[in-house]
């Protein structure tokens, strides 16, 4: 990997040495020109396979998730409500799956 040896504590975006050096850590297969976007190497061996997420299994978490953010008694129930929305939100987005109406709404 060729390292650029002006900018050693950080990365210049103007500099061609960095941008190859940047494009190598994140696993870019070829330079980032301006005109395309970067492709990345994929290993498939490195996808990850998760357990299903049905309606039920999201609703339990749900529950569990309050009860556990009410307990530290750090956050009142909107927020906990929000947090515990927010995670099974970002759980549903790792799967592709798509939002159930109880998560769509902001107050619930």
């Amino acid at each position: 990997m060729p390292l650029c040896n002006i900018h050693k504590d950080f990365f210049d975006e103007n500099c061609h040495d960095c941008k190859i050096e940047y494009a190598e850590l994140k696993g870019f297969n070829q330079l980032i020109t301006e005109d395309e976007k970067p492709k990345k190497i994929t290993n498939n061996s490195s996808k990850k396979f998760y357990k299903e997420f049905s309606e039920e299994r999201a609703k339990k978490l749900y529950e569990e998730l309050l009860i556990q953010f009410l307990r530290t008694n750090s956050m009142n129930e909107i927020e906990a409500a929000r947090k515990a929305r927010q995670i099974i939100r970002k759980q549903c987005a790792i799967r592709g799956i798509e939002l159930w109406d109880w998560l769509k709404t902001k107050h619930s």
